[in-house]
């Protein structure tokens, strides 16, 4: 009898890029015994009694070195721009590479995920930063701008209108004066 459970292991690694700046990735790898074939006799062979324990520790230790590796090569020959952004390769190629090594052992690789990756060097993490922190920072200040002088507009236009209707007030006052002296010098001339 050969166990068919799923087996899920993390695996951290750290190195330097091309540009000499650690990188840190972390991720998980999800495994199970090779069902076809020779698959649960190889992996007896090459796992012996460790396959029928409930946490395999030599098989997952095995498999986290050997993700290790591959990780530690590729960020290795890696810039950090394309390790943050191109989990999907790293990925790939520790499948890829994992899947030549444990198909002879009679393990089946389910996935492999990145889960994370981080920048070692707080102050360099930081300086990545400022160019999109500066972004956002310019553009709510444009945003800020942009409504202090929509404000000053509609102030400006209000008083703009109150001005107009202040004059066109004055106006009429100033003609119904008029009109009214008009009257009375009309009445005294009529006297």
């Amino acid at each position: 009898k050969f166990p068919s459970k799923v087996h899920k292991v993390n695996f951290t690694a750290q190195q330097v890029t091309r540009e000499m700046q650690g990188i840190e990735v972390s991720g998980m790898i999800i495994w199970t015994i090779f069902r076809d074939g020779e698959g649960p006799f190889k992996a007896y062979k090459s796992l012996g009694n460790d396959i029928h324990e409930a946490e395999p520790k030599i098989a997952n230790q095995n498999l986290v070195e050997m993700a290790n590796g591959i990780v530690r090569h590729k960020i290795a020959n890696s810039t950090i721009n394309e390790i943050l952004r191109n989990r999907k390769l790293i990925r790939e190629d520790i499948k890829k590479e994992l899947n030549k090594n444990i198909n002879g052992w009679g393990v089946w690789l389910e996935t492999v995920e990145i889960t994370d990756v981080k920048i070692l060097s707080g102050s360099l993490f930081e300086n990545l930063q400022t160019e999109f922190r500066e972004a956002q920072r310019q553009k709510a200040e444009i945003i800020g701008m942009k409504a202090d002088n929509e404000m000053k507009e509609r102030k400006l236009l209000s008083n703009l209108e109150f001005a107009k209707k202040e004059a066109e007030n004055e106006t009429k006052k100033q003609i119904i004066k008029s009109n009214e002296q008009l009257k009375v010098n009309q009445e005294k001339q009529r006297i």
